[in-house]
């Protein structure tokens, strides 16, 4: 395993030592730095973002050909880190401890070092990996939200408030379906210089201030969470390919939510969020869709295609039908040419 050192701060040192070890260039342009990875060492780059008050982004999307091992290791007290994992995996471990935590896609960390002590963190070969690690320098960060975080009450406010990194912080959880929208929003390049630079800091406040929330939230029993995540969009997602498959069988909402393990309001808003409808409603716009190919494709009765999409009665079926396309189903099995059947009620 190769291992490189960073002993610098702030973020722009940091960017410029890892150039120094990977013997590359940095593209600089004003408080934002990107670091090419030579071929020799892999694909892709490191980029450093410079906010103001306290705040910077580190970006890894990388691919490298050997493990490889980056130690932060300074004589300072080290940012506190939110890291985000959006593809792949890392590891990361303290300098005072030896146990690493792997760090695994749609994860997010927020570690706190203590003393002098750093960080580690690790890549495996030839398996790519996008982090985003949010870093709060807490002596400058706190001094200028002074009067707000006086009045803050909050359980990461002790953490927040650590300016002489007494404490040693670990914290793993799933990121919120906010914070994946922010990030992706961060990692591109959509905005020109000086609209760029400003709608960079809001985001990361915005991630900082979404972090805080889903921490409150996290720390609450399963069942009563609010904050839905990544994670488990990707089960909701998963969920609808197995519902579509079969059609014929009928399910509560609360029997769906217990499949995946999460509650009715979390399978409630991902269905929101993803298809912009409740569960019911996309699970007959499902059962409509199939039946209309079935009306077609088919010389099935009206009652076997109603039994198909799992439907109560044909009288149940026609009249849903109908209310959606504005035609009965033999209607459109014979093709009424005049009626616009696409269009929903």
């Amino acid at each position: 395993m190769k291992s490189i050192h960073v002993k610098s701060l702030p973020l722009k040192d940091v960017i410029t030592d890892l150039a120094k070890e990977f013997k590359s260039e940095i593209v600089e342009h004003c408080d934002e730095f990107v670091l090419e990875l030579p071929s020799t060492y892999g694909q892709g780059f490191i980029r450093g973002l410079n906010l103001g008050n306290g705040l910077g982004v580190i970006e890894y999307n990388c691919t490298f050909l050997e493990d490889l091992e980056i130690h932060f290791s300074i004589s300072e007290i080290h940012p506190l880190k939110f890291i985000f994992c959006s593809e792949g995996s890392i590891l990361h471990s303290f300098e005072e401890l030896e146990q690493p935590n792997t760090i695994y896609a749609y994860q997010n960390v927020l570690v706190a070092s203590s003393a002098f002590n750093g960080h580690i963190i690790q890549f495996k070969a030839n398996k790519k990996a996008h982090i985003n690690s949010l870093e709060i320098n807490r002596k400058e960060f706190t001094k200028h939200y002074s009067c707000s975080l006086a009045k803050f009450n909050h359980p990461l406010k002790p953490l927040l408030c650590d300016v002489k990194a007494k404490k040693l912080f670990y914290y793993q959880g799933n990121y919120s379906l906010q914070t994946a929208d922010i990030i992706a929003e961060i990692n591109t390049d959509l905005f020109s210089d000086f609209l760029r630079a400003i709608k960079l800091e809001a985001k990361a406040l915005d991630i900082l201030a979404v972090q805080i929330e889903q921490y409150a939230d996290d720390l609450k029993l399963n069942k009563n969470q609010s904050v839905i995540r990544k994670k488990e969009i990707e089960k909701i997602i998963k969920l609808t390919e197995v519902i579509s498959k079969d059609l014929s069988t009928s399910y509560t909402v609360q029997e769906l939510a217990n499949s995946i393990g999460i509650n009715i309001n979390k399978l409630q808003e991902g269905f929101k969020y993803l298809y912009k409808e409740t569960v019911n409603n996309y699970i007959q716009q499902l059962r409509l869709e199939k039946a209309k190919k079935l009306l077609i494709e088919t010389e099935l009765s009206i009652g076997e295609i109603t039994e198909k999409i799992g439907l109560s009665n044909p009288s149940y079926f026609s009249k849903v039908f109908k209310e959606k396309f504005k035609i009965s189903p033999n209607q459109y099995r014979r093709g009424k040419p005049s009626i616009n059947i696409n269009s929903g009620s």
